[in-house]
């Protein structure tokens, strides 16, 4: 296991630093920020209804800042992208199966109004749980889509190169 656990470590600081060089370089908007600016006076829709533009949150708890750095990419895209690939590595298989319920009414954001039953979460994959991982932060507005999508494809390459070179590695320790 300890192949694993290595290889997993070191491909998460891999897309760290990758994740912090890429939001250096391109110093990217957030969407909070963009829709702020663009549509203040402006009606628009949100999961609040119709509201001004400059009133506009993203979905998620009240007490739940922003990140005040860079949009683009996404580390939490690219860090549970990394730490798939290299189980699906390990495993030689992408299957996960495992699921969780979130019970009615436990949302931090609506409390007691969402979800309205039960609700079975479910990865069949570890790509799934990473791309679910990724899809979070664009729910709750905290990135754009091609932040998102992009930081994945990142992501699953940190983790191969990872695994690849943590193989030379621990096989030539044999």
């Amino acid at each position: 296991m300890k192949v694993i656990s290595d290889t997993r470590a070191i491909a998460v600081l891999d897309a760290s630093i990758a994740s912090w060089d890429a939001k250096r370089h391109f110093d990217y908007v957030r969407p909070v920020t963009a829709i702020h600016y663009l549509f203040a006076g402006q009606s628009v829709e949100s999961w609040q209804g119709t509201i001004d533009g400059a009133d506009w949150r993203p979905y998620q708890a009240a007490n739940v800042v922003t990140p005040p750095f860079s949009e683009y990419v996404s580390g939490h895209s690219v860090f549970s992208a990394a730490d798939a690939e290299t189980l699906k590595l390990f495993t030689k298989d992408d299957h996960f199966g495992y699921s969780v319920t979130i019970p009615a009414g436990s949302s931090r954001v609506e409390p007691g109004l969402v979800p309205a039953q039960d609700t079975v979460l479910y990865w069949a994959t570890f790509t799934d749980a990473a791309d679910e991982a990724g899809i979070s932060r664009r729910y709750g507005g905290i990135h754009f889509i091609d932040g998102d999508l992009e930081s994945r494809k990142l992501g699953r390459s940190i983790g191969q190169l990872a695994w690849k070179k943590s193989q030379k590695y621990f096989n030539d320790a044999d």
